[in-house]
C-alpha cells in the first residue's frame, strides 16, 4: 500500500506542516530522512506513520513505515 496524501510532518518544536503533493514535499523540504530525523515524526491522511527520504530534491522514498 502506498501513503495517501496530505503527508504531515511534525517537526521537532512542536510545528505541524501538511504537504498536498510529491512536489510540495521535494520543494519544501529538500532534504529529510525520516530514519535519521527521529524526532520528527511523518504520518499520511490516514494517520499511518511514513518512511520519508529526500536528498538534494530527490526523493529517494515514500512508504508506509514498519509498525
Amino acid at each position: 500500500m502506498e501513503p495517501e496524501f496530505p503527508i504531515s510532518i511534525r517537526f521537532e518544536n512542536g510545528e505541524v506542516e501538511e504537504y498536498e503533493d510529491v512536489e510540495e514535499l521535494i520543494l519544501d523540504l529538500e532534504d529529510f530522512d525520516s530514519d535519521l530525523d527521529t524526532a520528527c515524526d511523518a504520518r499520511d491522511a490516514r494517520g499511518r506513520p511514513v518512511r520519508l527520504k529526500l536528498k538534494l530534491l530527490d526523493l529517494k522514498e515514500l512508504s508506509l513505515a514498519e509498525q
